[in-house]
């Protein structure tokens, strides 16, 4: 009898082993598909990011990284109305990653700008040969969908071209592709010129919708989402929707177009102040702000051990560590803890739920996110 009791006992603990490990690996697949998170904040030009027509981004993410990429949407009210009748482009300086006026005019002092980095969501490349305004795209996440909902950004690398042009997207039933057109269809798209591309929010956690202008007021037109309702913090990006022939969205909006938030929604709006015409259609991509850095953030260098673990986790840092906020994969706040001015904190986080959270610990001025499994 004890021998099998005891065999018994192997057999379960060998199982509970298993299983405890087949969690883990599980719990760290899906984490790592769980933080692929689109980030979103806004930049503000200044004197001192500013020189010519180009402003300099500072944001962990883009710095020094050549192939980041991203979306930039002009935001009108960033601490101050400021207009900028511009288009803008992105370019990489070779260090930094910069917004600038394709004109070459002078940037704007004060005009501000929604950037999008997609982590998990998909992004395109595409090179105009010039022989067209417009240019057709070819992706299987697209290819055959006409609610497919798309945002562009004009890239000047890697051939150094020049695009002071606006675009939107339409939709060619016959071929059943997308195209990306210049809304003045007089003109070519200019050989060479480079547009990146956010076709699909796959794992980025976005919200991707499109937003008619059924009763535009003047220049602007208000979105009613629950993802922008009431927060000002959302930064969405947008770009027109010419859609298929035929809607009543045929409409060629060429204005450089941005958005607003009016104290309870955000709105899409003309630079040049031209009257916002009834049906015209965006496309609109809106970040979990909740694990977004903010741009001049830093990153600190933070380690955490055990991990996984079921009870304890220990936090390090070269500064003291002066908060602690946990966040599970819905990116809802579930835990906080103020620090005791070491560079150590030791956290009992038993009574969380098992399962993958991220830890944002704050050091000094800086910020890190660190992946955490509880068991």
């Amino acid at each position: 009898m004890r021998t099998t009791f005891d065999d018994s006992n192997l057999i379960n603990n060998l199982k509970l082993s298993i299983m405890k490990a087949i969690f883990t690996i599980l719990s760290m697949l899906l984490f790592t598909v769980a933080l692929a998170q689109d980030k979103v904040f806004v930049h503000k030009a200044t004197t001192g990011n500013s020189s010519g027509n180009v402003s300099t981004l500072d944001h962990p993410d883009l710095n020094g990284n050549s192939s980041a990429n991203f979306i930039v949407t002009h935001n009108l009210d960033n601490e101050g109305v400021q207009y900028n009748d511009k288009v803008t482009g992105t370019w990489y300086n070779g260090s930094s990653w910069t917004v600038f006026n394709e004109d070459a005019s002078t940037m704007v002092e004060g005009s501000s700008y929604n950037i999008y980095i997609p982590a998990g969501g998909k992004m395109i490349s595409v090179e105009a040969d010039g022989s067209s305004f417009d240019l057709e795209l070819n992706d299987p996440a697209i290819n055959g969908d006409p609610n497919a909902v798309m945002v562009y950004a004009t890239y000047w690398n890697p051939n150094g071209v020049y695009n002071d042009n606006n675009y939107g997207f339409w939709y060619d039933t016959i071929a059943e592709r997308w195209n990306i057109y210049n809304e003045d269809t007089a003109i070519n798209i200019p050989a060479g010129a480079v547009f990146t591309i956010l076709i699909d929010d796959s794992t980025g956690g976005a919200t991707a919708f499109s937003h008619t202008a059924t009763a535009p007021t003047s220049n602007y037109t208000v979105i009613d989402h629950p993802s922008l309702n009431n927060k000002p913090n959302a930064y969405p990006v947008v770009s027109p929707n010419w859609g298929t022939t035929g809607d009543p969205s045929n409409i060629n909006i060429d204005s450089t177009i941005g958005v607003w938030y009016n104290g309870t929604n955000w709105t899409i709006y003309t630079e040049d102040v031209s009257t916002m015409p009834t049906n015209a259609k965006f496309n609109v991509y809106v970040a979990d702000p909740t694990l977004g850095v903010e741009e001049n953030e830093s990153i600190a260098e933070i380690s955490s051990y055990p991990n996984p673990t079921n009870g304890d986790v220990t936090f390090t840092s070269k500064e003291a560590i002066t908060a602690i906020s946990f966040y599970n994969i819905l990116g809802q706040e579930v835990k906080q803890i103020y620090g005791n001015n070491s560079n150590n904190l030791t956290i009992d986080i038993s009574g969380l739920a098992a399962g993958n959270y991220i830890a944002k610990v704050q050091a000094g001025t800086a910020v890190e996110s660190v992946k955490l499994i509880k068991l």
